[in-house]
C-alpha cells in the first residue's frame, strides 16, 4: 500500500479486513469511507482478536467489563480493543512470560523481567490520587512490591490534555492552561483546589519548582503521561521511585511519535523533567510482537494483527519526510479468507 498519511493508509487496511473477514450487516451503514469501520453496538466484541478456543476467548471477552469499554470501543482504530486483544490473550493463553524479553527503547526492561509474577489487570482503577472520578490504567502489571502502569496507543496523535482549560469560563474549575492562582482559588492548580493530589506528589518526581508560577502549566499538554508515573510511583499517600515506573506502548509508524511529533514532543517534556530516568518508558507495538512471533500457538494472534493493523514485527520504510525524518508504510491490503473460516472473528 503506498500513498495517503499514516491514518489513511491504517483505515483503507481495516476496511480491507473488514470486507474480507465480516458480513456487511456487523457495521454501522452509510459510514465514511475516510473513517474506520464501526461495528453496530450489539457486535462489539467482534472488534476483539480471539483465540480459537470457544473457552479461551470468552475468558478474553470477560477481562474488560461492558461498563469499562471506551466510548469508540466499537471502532476498528479502537487502541482499548487492540489492548484487550493482545494482554487478554497473553494472559488466557499463560503466555505473559514472553514480555519479559521484551526491551524498552531506553535499554532498560519494559515490562519488569518477571511479568508473569505480576498480576495483570486491564482498565485498572486508580484510586491513590485522589481524583474524584478515578480514571484507569490500560493494563496494570502489580505485586506489592512493584506496579507497571502501561498506556496503550496506536493511531491518537497526542496524549491526554488537562480538561480543566476546556470547561466553561464561569466553570469555579476553569483554568487558562497556566499553573497560577486563578478565579479566587487558593492553590495555583484546579485540580489541587478539589483535592487531587498531583502537585502534591510531583515534587519529588519531577524537577519542576510547584511554589512558583508556570506558564503554560508544565501539566497543560502532558497530563495523562504525569499521571500514569504517579500512578505507577505513588504508595500509600508518598512516591516510592524504586516501586514502579510507567510505559508507553505505540505504533512505530505513527508520525506522532516521530521526532518532533505532538506525542514524541510531550513524552520528552516529562523524561527532561524526571529526576530519576526510566520511570517513564515507551516500547512499540512491533517490538512486543517480536516476541510474540516466537510462540507457535500465538500464530493465530500474530497474523490478526497483521491483517487487521497491518502490524507485524518489522515495518517496511517510508520515503523520507520533509524533516529529514524516516517514516513508516504499512504493507499491502490484508489477504482474504476462505468465508467459512470467518466465523472465527465474530
Amino acid at each position: 500500500m503506498t500513498g495517503g498519511s499514516y491514518v489513511d493508509q491504517l483505515v483503507v487496511r481495516m476496511h480491507s479486513y473488514a470486507h474480507e473477514r465480516f458480513d456487511a450487516a456487523l457495521f454501522e451503514t452509510g459510514g465514511d469511507p475516510h473513517r474506520p469501520p464501526v461495528f453496530l453496538a450489539e457486535h462489539a466484541t467482534s472488534n476483539l482478536l480471539l483465540p480459537p478456543d470457544a473457552d479461551l476467548a470468552l475468558s478474553v471477552v470477560k477481562m474488560v467489563p461492558l461498563a469499562a469499554r471506551h466510548r469508540w470501543f466499537r471502532s476498528m482504530k479502537s487502541s482499548q480493543a487492540l489492548t484487550q486483544s493482545v494482554f487478554g490473550a497473553l494472559a488466557t493463553t499463560g503466555h505473559l512470560v514472553a514480555l519479559r524479553a521484551v526491551t524498552a527503547e531506553c535499554g532498560r526492561s519494559a515490562f519488569t523481567e518477571t511479568p508473569n509474577q505480576l498480576d495483570m489487570t486491564l482498565e485498572q482503577d486508580v484510586s491513590w490520587l485522589g481524583e474524584p472520578r478515578p480514571t484507569s490504567i490500560d493494563v496494570c502489571f502489580e505485586s506489592p512490591q512493584y506496579r507497571v502502569a502501561v498506556e496503550c496507543k496506536l493511531s491518537e496523535s497526542v496524549f491526554g490534555a488537562c480538561s480543566r482549560p476546556r470547561l466553561p469560563r464561569d466553570n469555579p474549575s476553569y483554568c487558562g492552561g497556566t499553573y497560577t492562582v486563578q478565579h479566587g482559588r487558593r492553590t495555583r492548580c484546579a485540580l489541587t483546589e478539589i483535592g487531587v493530589r498531583y502537585w502534591q506528589h510531583a515534587p519529588a518526581v519531577f524537577t519542576w519548582n510547584p511554589d512558583i508560577d508556570h506558564s503554560p502549566c508544565p501539566l497543560a499538554s502532558t497530563y495523562q503521561l504525569v499521571r500514569n508515573v504517579l500512578a505507577a510511583t505513588v504508595r500509600q499517600d508518598h512516591v516510592d521511585t524504586a516501586s514502579g515506573h510507567a510505559l508507553i506502548i505505540y505504533d512505530e509508524r505513527n508520525p506522532a511519535f516521530w521526532p518532533g511529533g505532538d506525542a514524541r514532543s510531550a513524552y520528552d517534556a516529562v523524561c527532561n523533567a524526571l529526576r530519576h530516568p526510566g520511570l517513564l518508558r515507551t516500547v512499540s507495538w512491533q517490538r512486543v510482537i517480536d516476541q510474540l512471533s516466537a510462540a507457535g500457538d500465538l500464530r493465530w494472534l500474530v497474523d490478526g494483527l497483521e491483517a487487521k493493523y497491518a502490524l507485524t514485527n518489522s515495518a517496511t520504510l517510508l520515503p523520507e519526510t520533509a524533516g529529514g525524518v524516516p517514516g513508516r508504510q504499512l504493507p499491502g491490503p490484508a489477504k482474504p479468507r476462505d468465508r467459512d473460516d470467518r466465523s472465527r472473528d465474530r
